[in-house]
């Protein structure tokens, strides 16, 4: 999609901060997949502990910085891309618990937090960005991460993944058999049509069954052509028992153990 962040600045100040105007008047998908509420599906449903910090690494527009700010007691937005902040201090200008930090992963020399959000924003290399957020946790924290899967059923139609595009196996690995020393539980969740606009967020406890998704595919990004039948596939995979394989995108959530 790009960055759109000046795009988007326009359009807040336009519509005085009106997100939804600003999508009625403006119907693109960019500014879409930028504004929407929808975007929030993916952790709305989290239970964020009462009085938690929470640092989001890479915000792009600010799509979920409201939700966590509604959720947690402090935030911390680190971003590298001047014109994001900006873009999110705009659209959180009412918020009192967010904090804007132009930076890395790398460069960060802030405190610990209860949490660490990368949701679409990891990068290479992957094992160090994952030792470096889980080195920001608390004893007891939570690192989540969001990340488009390299055999997701979109991805092979023509739609573009995101640039950190793994296999489950893989992110397993990063998140498990890391060397940071640390150990804890990971739980996998599989967005609906994916990470950016979930619709339904499925989990290895429930899984889609056939014909659960043979109507309910939301290809608001698949090609205007493409040479197979979706939901006869996604049929085919539940059927098979195999969804976890095909999913478009994986929510990895991995806490670590609390110190004694």
């Amino acid at each position: 999609m790009g960055n759109i962040s000046s795009e988007v600045r326009d359009l807040l100040i336009k519509y005085h901060g009106d997100t939804k105007l600003a999508m009625k008047e403006e119907p693109e998908l960019k500014y879409f997949l930028a504004l929407s509420v929808t975007r929030e599906n993916v952790l709305e449903w989290f239970e964020f502990k009462e009085g938690a910090s929470l640092l989001e690494v890479g915000s792009g527009c600010g799509a979920l910085t409201g939700l966590y700010s509604r959720r947690v007691k402090e935030v911390t937005v680190l971003d590298e891309d001047s014109e994001d902040l900006e873009v999110n201090r705009l659209r959180h200008e009412a918020c009192g618990n967010i904090c804007y930090v132009k930076g890395s992963l790398d460069t960060y020399e802030g405190g610990l937090f209860d949490y660490v959000v990368m949701a679409g924003s990891l990068k290479m290399p992957y094992e160090a960005q994952i030792n470096r957020a889980k080195s920001l946790l608390k004893p007891g924290g939570t690192l989540i991460v969001a990340v488009d899967n390299r055999l997701g059923l979109k991805y092979k139609s023509g739609v573009k993944p995101d640039e950190a595009c793994l296999f489950k196996n893989e992110l397993t690995e990063l998140l498990c058999g890391s060397s940071d020393g640390k150990n804890g539980t990971l739980t996998y969740y599989y967005p609906m049509p994916d990470y950016r606009l979930p619709v339904t967020i499925y989990s290895d406890e429930y899984l889609p069954v056939k014909g659960e998704l043979a109507h309910a595919v939301l290809a608001y990004d698949y090609p205007e052509y493409i040479r197979f039948d979706p939901g006869k596939f996604y049929d085919e995979i539940c059927e098979a028992g195999v969804f976890e394989t095909f999913a478009n995108s994986f929510l990895a959530i991995w806490s670590s153990y609390e110190e004694d």
